[in-house]
C-alpha cells in the first residue's frame, strides 16, 4: 500500500490461514470464506493424519456473483513470478493495464497469502478509482494511487463463490462442502479487515462491481458434468479364456436334468393309465384283503410316495428358475424396465400361484411355474383317490377288489401332462436363449462380481433405508453381458444400461486420476442455517432402530408368529380331542355321504375323506416352504449382523436357498445354524402329513352296526398325529429374532443391490473381476497377501465410496476408514 498520508486509508495486513486438507468437487453452491478451511499449503500436507475430514456442502442459494463478474483486472506484465502463485495468474489470462486507460505508473502493492506466498499488484489510474468508488463503503483510496481494485481482488479471492468455468485443481482454494459463513469486514477502529463469524443468511445478492473479466477463450474450460464415455455392448472374443461364453445354466435346468423330470412325469402318467386300463378290462386290479398289509399300502400310500420326489425335484427346478430368470431376461435384452426391482429371486410359488413372470414378458417361465404349482398342489390329493375298493360279482361270487377311479385318473394325466409341457417349454427357452451368466449366482459374493462395474448404481442413492426399493427406482432397460467404454478397448462384464454414461468413476478412471484423489477421508456435513452438524432425514434413518429393524416377511412378524402358533396348537388340540373322545376314530364314524361306488369306481365318501384330508395336509406342507426359504435367505444377514462380523464362508458365500433339502440340513448343522437346519428338515418331513392323511381313511361295512362307516388305519393315524404334533411344536422355532429384521425386503436383485451400491467391496481388489466361481471362492477363503487374517464382513453403517455413511454390507475393518457400526450408536473409530 502507499505511504501517502490520508485520513481514510486501507491497511491490508497479512492474511494468516491454517492448513487443513480441502477436497474440491464441482458444484454451483455457495460457500463463504473461513480461516479454518483456506490454505495455500503444499499438497503434501494432504496426507497428514490431521486432515481426514472434509466438509460437505449445505444446500444454500448463491450469495455472491461469479468470479467472471467480480474479479479485477490485473496486468499480465506485472504478474508475480513466485512459483507458488504464477500458475494461478497464468491461468486467469487477465487484460493488460492499458485497457483501463491509466496513463501514469505508480508503485506496486503487495498482498500476502499466508507466510510464503506473495502476490504483487500494480497500480491503476484515478479514473479507475472514480469508477469504483460507489461500490465501497470503506475509507477513500489514497490520492494519486489506485489500490482499491487490487484490495477488492484479494478479498474476492478469499470470499468468492465457486464459479462455473474456473478450472478445478486440488491445490487451489476450494470448497467441497459447507463452511461456516465467515466473512471479512473492515474494522474502523483497528484499521484493517477482521473476520465476522456470525452466520449470515443471504436473502438477496448484494450489488457487485462490474469489473472487466477475462475472455471465455482465455480461461480453461471445465469438463462436461456428464462423462463422455458410455457403456457399449460388445461380444466377447471367441475361444478366449479371459472371456468365457455367457451361457451357464444351473445343473437342474440343463436339458438332460429337466428331461429327466419330464420322464418322471411321463412315468406317472403311464402308471396310472396302465392301472386304469387294467382295472377296466379285468374287473379290478387286486382283491381287497382288509386294512393293513402290503396291498393296502400299495393302493393307499404308494402313489403319494411316488409323487413326493417329483414335488421335491420341482421345488429345486422352480428355485433355479426364480434365481436366474432376471439375468436371462437382461441377457435377452427384453424391453422391460423393472426387471431388477420387479422379478423375485426367491421362490414364492407355493400355496398360491405366482404370475409375476407373465407381467414381465416371460410367458414361458410363467407357464412352467404355473404347471409346477398345479402339480405340487393337487398331485398328492388326487393320487390318494386314484384307487378305491369296489364290490364285484365274478363267476357268481361277490368280492371286494381294488379298482381305479377313471375320473381321477384322467385328472392326474392332465395334471402331469401340463407339467411335462411346461418343463419342455423351459428346455426350449434355455436352448434358444443366453442366460448371460458365467456361473450360478447363488450368493452375495456372486452378485458383487456382477454389479461392481455397473453404471446404474447411482439410481440406488439412499435406497437402503426406504421401505420399498421398487417404488424408489425408475424403470430402466438393462443388459447383462460384456461391455467396453466408448473410448477404451478394455472389455468387462456386468449389468448396465446401453449407451449410458459410466457414472462409476472410481472403477473406470485411469491410474493417474486415481492417484490425484485423496484417500481415507470421511466427509462431515455442516449445516450453516442450524449452525452445527447436519442431521437430515437420511442420517436420521441410518441410525434409527425403527428403520434398521423395520422389515421381515409378514408371516414371520411377531404378531403373525403368535397368531400362527395359537391357531396351529388350537387345531392340533381339537384334532386330538375329536379323534379320541368317545373312541370316534377307532370305532368309525358315519360318512354322511353315499358310499356305494359307481360303475367307474367313484365313491363320494371315499373321495371326500381321502381328498380333503390330503388337501389340508398339503396346504400345511406348502405353507412351511416360504418359512424355510426366508430363514435360509436371511441367514447371511444374521451372520453379518453379529457384533464381530462373519467370515466370507458364513456370509458372502452362504447359499442355503439353492441347496437341496437334505444338503441344507447338513450344511447348517456343520455351520452351527441349528434353527435353519431344523426348519429345513421340517420342510421335508412335513410332506408325510398329506401322504398319511390321504390314505388313512376308507369306508368299510361294520356288521356290528349294520351300516357303512369311515374307518382309519390306526398305525398310520398315530403316525399322522406324531407328524402333526412335530409340525405344531416347530412353530415355536420360527420366532425370527432381531437379527432377521432388515430395513426392507430381500426378494429382488434391486433389494440386495441397495445394500451394496456404495460398498467398498465393489472396488475391492480382492473381488475384482473373477473369471470363475473357483477363483472367487479362493479369493474369499484365503487371507490376502497383505493381511495375516481373513477379513471379517458385517451389515451395518459404513463409509461408502462416496465418503458418506451408508447402511449395508462391507468389511468390518478397513484401513483408512472408520470401523463398521453394527449396532445403533456412534461410529467406532
Amino acid at each position: 500500500m502507499s505511504d501517502s498520508p490520508t485520513p481514510r486509508n486501507f491497511s491490508l495486513r497479512n492474511v494468516s490461514t491454517s492448513k487443513p486438507q480441502v477436497y474440491r468437487t464441482e458444484s454451483r453452491q455457495s460457500a463463504a470464506a473461513s480461516d479454518d478451511y483456506y490454505s495455500f499449503s503444499d499438497r503434501a500436507a494432504s496426507s497428514s493424519p490431521d486432515s481426514r475430514v472434509t466438509a460437505m456442502r449445505f444446500d444454500t442459494p448463491d450469495s455472491h456473483q461469479s468470479f467472471q463478474e467480480s474479479s479485477p483486472t490485473v496486468p499480465l506484465t506485472q504478474q508475480p513470478q513466485h512459483p507458488a502463485m504464477s500458475q494461478d495468474y497464468q491461468q486467469q489470462q487477465l487484460p493488460a493495464p492499458e485497457d483501463l486507460g491509466s496513463p501514469r505508473p505508480g508503485t506496486a502493492s503487495t498482498i500476502r497469502f499466508g507466510e510464503d506466498r506473495v502476490a504483487r499488484i500494480s497500480p491503476k489510474s484515478d479514473d479507475t478509482v472514480r469508477r469504483y468508488t460507489r461500490d465501497y463503503a470503506g475509507p477513500a483510496p489514497t490520492p494519486g494511487l489506485d489500490d482499491s481494485p487490487y484490495v477488492r481482488f484479494a478479498i474476492d479471492q478469499l470470499t468468492r463463490d465457486e464459479e462455473v468455468g474456473v478450472p478445478q485443481r486440488h491445490d487451489s482454494i476450494s470448497t467441497n462442502q459447507d463452511y461456516p459463513n465467515d466473512r471479512l469486514v473492515w474494522d474502523q477502529g483497528l484499521g484493517y479487515f477482521t473476520r465476522a463469524r456470525t452466520p449470515i443468511r443471504h436473502t438477496e445478492t448484494p450489488p457487485r462491481p462490474n469489473f472487466t473479466s477475462p475472455s471465455p477463450q482465455a480461461l480453461p474450460q471445465r469438463p462436461n458434468s456428464v462423462d463422455p464415455e458410455s457403456f457399449v455392448a460388445v461380444d466377447p472374443p471367441e475361444q478366449s479364456l479371459l472371456y468365457p461364453p455367457l451361457d451357464y445354466l444351473p445343473m437342474v435346468l440343463r436339458p438332460w436334468a429337466v428331461l429327466g423330470l419330464i420322464f418322471c412325469c411321463l412315468l406317472m402318467i403311464a402308471g396310472v393309465v396302465f392301472c386304469n386300463i387294467w382295472s377296466h378290462r379285468h374287473e379290478g386290479i387286486w382283491n381287497y384283503n382288509g386294512q393293513g398289509g402290503a396291498r393296502y399300502f400299495v393302493m393307499q400310500f404308494l402313489p403319494q410316495i411316488l409323487a413326493a420326489p417329483i414335488i421335491i425335484w420341482s421345488f429345486v427346478v422352480q428355485a433355479a428358475v426364480y434365481r436366474i430368470s432376471p439375468f436371462a431376461m437382461m441377457a435377452a435384452e427384453r424391453k422391460r424396465g423393472s426387471v431388477l426391482q420387479g422379478l423375485p429371486i426367491l421362490p414364492r410359488n407355493f400355496v398360491f400361484p405366482d404370475h409375476s413372470h407373465f407381467r414381465y414378458g416371460e410367458p414361458l417361465f410363467g407357464f412352467s411355474l404355473f404347471t409346477i404349482w398345479l402339480s405340487n398342489f393337487f398331485a398328492i390329493p388326487l393320487l390318494s383317490c386314484v384307487f378305491q375298493a369296489k364290490y364285484y360279482v365274478i363267476d357268481g361270487q361277490g368280492l371286494w377288489r381294488w379298482a381305479s377311479v377313471q375320473a381321477v385318473v384322467w385328472a392326474v394325466v392332465a395334471m402331469y401332462g401340463l407339467q411335462a409341457i411346461g418343463l419342455l417349454l423351459l428346455v426350449i427357452r434355455f436352448i434358444r436363449g443366453w442366460t448371460g451368466l458365467m456361473w450360478d449366482p447363488i450368493c452375495l459374493a456372486d452378485l458383487i462380481s456382477i454389479i461392481q462395474r455397473s453404471n446404474i448404481l447411482h439410481d440406488y442413492e439412499h435406497s437402503e433405508t426406504v421401505p420399498s426399493v421398487k417404488q424408489s427406482l425408475d424403470p430402466r432397460v438393462l443388459r447383462l453381458g460384456y461391455w467396453k467404454l466408448s473410448m477404451k478397448p478394455e472389455i468387462f462384464y456386468g449389468i448396465g444400461e446401453v449407451d449410458a454414461p459410466i457414472r462409476t468413476p472410481s472403477l473406470h478412471q485411469t491410474e493417474k486420476s486415481r492417484q490425484n484423489q485423496p484417500h481415507g477421508m470421511t466427509k462431515v456435513r455442516f449445516d450453516l442455517e442450524q449452525n452445527g452438524f447436519a442431521n437430515d432425514g437420511y442420517d436420521h434413518h441410518l441410525f434409527s432402530p425403527f428403520t434398521r429393524y423395520r422389515w421381515t416377511p409378514w408371516f414371520l412378524r411377531i404378531p403373525s408368529v403368535i397368531v400362527w402358533t395359537i391357531i396351529v396348537f388350537a387345531l392340533f388340540i381339537a384334532f386330538i380331542t375329536v379323534s379320541f373322545v368317545n373312541n370316534a376314530i377307532e370305532g368309525g364314524f358315519p360318512p354322511k355321504l353315499p358310499t356305494l361306488p359307481s360303475t367307474s369306481a367313484f365313491s363320494s365318501s371315499n373321495f371326500l375323506y381321502s381328498f380333503i384330508p390330503a388337501v389340508i395336509g398339503n396346504v400345511l406342507f406348502l405353507a412351511w416352504q416360504p418359512i424355510d426359504m426366508y430363514f435360509r435367505a436371511l441367514q447371511p444377514f444374521v451372520e453379518l449382523s453379529a457384533p464381530n462380523g462373519a467370515s466370507a464362508d458364513k456370509s458372502l458365500l452362504l447359499a442355503y436357498p439353492t441347496s437341496l433339502p437334505i444338503q441344507v440340513t447338513l450344511q447348517a448343522i456343520i455351520n452351527g445354524h441349528f434353527k435353519v437346519a431344523w426348519l429345513s428338515f421340517m420342510s421335508l418331513i412335513s410332506l408325510a402329513i398329506p401322504i398319511l392323511a390321504g390314505g388313512v381313511f376308507i369306508a368299510l361295512w361294520y356288521p356290528d352296526h349294520d351300516d357303512v362307516r369311515i374307518s382309519s388305519l390306526m398305525p398310520a393315524f398315530y403316525a399322522l398325529i406324531a407328524f402333526c404334533g412335530l409340525y405344531a411344536v416347530s412353530f415355536l422355532a420360527i420366532w425370527p429374532g432381531r437379527r432377521r429384521y432388515l430395513p426392507h425386503d430381500i426378494t429382488t436383485l434391486a433389494d440386495l443391490m441397495s445394500y451394496l451400491y456404495q460398498s467398498p467391496l465393489l472396488a475391492d481388489k480382492l473381488l475384482r473381476e473373477p473369471r470363475s466361481k473357483t477363483d472367487l471362492v479362493t479369493r474369499l477363503i484365503v487371507a490376502p497377501p497383505s493381511e495375516r487374517m481373513l477379513p471379517m464382513y458385517g451389515f451395518g453403517i459404513y463409509v461408502g465410496r462416496d465418503g458418506k455413511e451408508h447402511l449395508g454390507i462391507d468389511r468390518l475393518h478397513r484401513p483408512g476408514r472408520a470401523d463398521m457400526l453394527i449396532t445403533t450408536g456412534t461410529m467406532k473409530t
